[in-house]
């Protein structure tokens, strides 16, 4: 078994994450439906009950409901294929600052970025298996560090490519579960649904966005570390432990700035998707229009008064 085990892995949930996500596709059509039929009664019932309305508001109430229910219905109809077209466009972009050093591929294969954490160990792990016999007694404080060393550059981009295979899975849970939150978008006491789901997938495609610049720009530097040698080749004490820290200053990046990125990006796609704020922006807008209007009416009135 080799790092390839992670590939694997990743691409089993991925597949398992797409087919519940087609067998999800049957429902959000009737909840659709549902909601639409019941944003009709809420929106045209009150001012069928109450009989002041005129036409044109009717009229009105029934193109804007209509409008947000087609948009719904062609989201959710091709919801699977922006998703996917959205998710390698993030990682273009991520990997733009990079030349070409690093690839979208990359960061669909897991287990590259933990080989290139043993491929930089590889040298102190030579250096620690040449202490044979009681050699590796006398020297053991030596040992012992170099070891942790080692150790602390795999351990490091293990959870690297961890990060990178629960970014990928979460991404595809997000879109699978908003297969049948999005409809609820349509009701407006129901709206809360489709804001967090569409803040947990832009969320996460932030955090793909910044994750990929991040390993993209690092990976490639990684690959010219070169450990400064003593008089017999091997690595020295200081660039093993130089290194080591290195390594796991990259890893703590990788994870707490991605992270940090989407937090930020779903909170305020949530707050701007508020409903609400539409409603009353369009609201403030016909307020001030109104108020114009009157106040033009006003002076011509007080114009031909005189």
């Amino acid at each position: 078994m080799n790092a390839g085990i992670l590939d694997t892995i990743t691409a089993a949930f991925v597949d398992a994450l797409r087919t519940g996500q087609g067998a999800l596709n049957q429902y959000w059509l009737p909840l659709l439906l549902i909601l639409a039929t019941i944003a009709f009664y809420l929106q045209l019932g009150p001012m069928l009950a109450s009989g002041g309305a005129g036409a044109g508001d009717a009229v009105g109430s029934v193109l804007l409901v209509s409008l947000k229910i087609g948009v719904f219905y062609w989201l959710l109809k091709h919801l699977a294929d922006l998703a996917n077209a959205a998710l390698l466009t993030f990682l273009q972009w991520g990997v733009a600052p990079t030349g070409g050093g690093v690839s979208a591929a990359t960061f669909l294969a897991p287990s590259k970025v933990l080989d290139v954490g043993f491929t930089i160990g590889a040298p102190i792990r030579e250096f620690t298996n040449s202490f044979i016999h009681w050699a590796g007694v006398w020297n053991w404080p030596m040992l012992i560090t170099y070891s942790l060393a080692y150790y602390a550059i795999v351990i490091a981009f293990a959870f690297i490519a961890l990060h990178l295979m629960v970014t990928i899975i979460e991404y595809y849970l997000a879109v699978m579960v908003a297969t049948v939150l999005i409809p609820f978008g349509v009701l407006q006491p129901t709206a809360f649904f489709t804001e967090f789901s569409i803040g947990w997938v832009t969320g996460g495609l932030v955090r793909i966005l910044v994750t990929a610049g991040i390993i993209g720009i690092a990976l490639p530097l990684f690959d010219l570390v070169r450990f400064n040698t003593t008089v017999g080749g091997d690595p020295t004490f200081y660039s093993a432990v130089v290194c080591a820290i290195t390594a796991v200053i990259f890893a703590i990046l990788s994870w707490v700035i991605p992270g940090r990125a989407a937090s930020i990006a779903g909170r305020g796609v949530s707050l701007a998707l508020h409903a609400g704020t539409l409603v009353a922006g369009a609201a403030g807008g016909g307020r001030a229009v109104l108020a114009f209007t009157q106040a033009i009416r006003g002076t011509s009135r007080l114009l031909r008064s005189k």
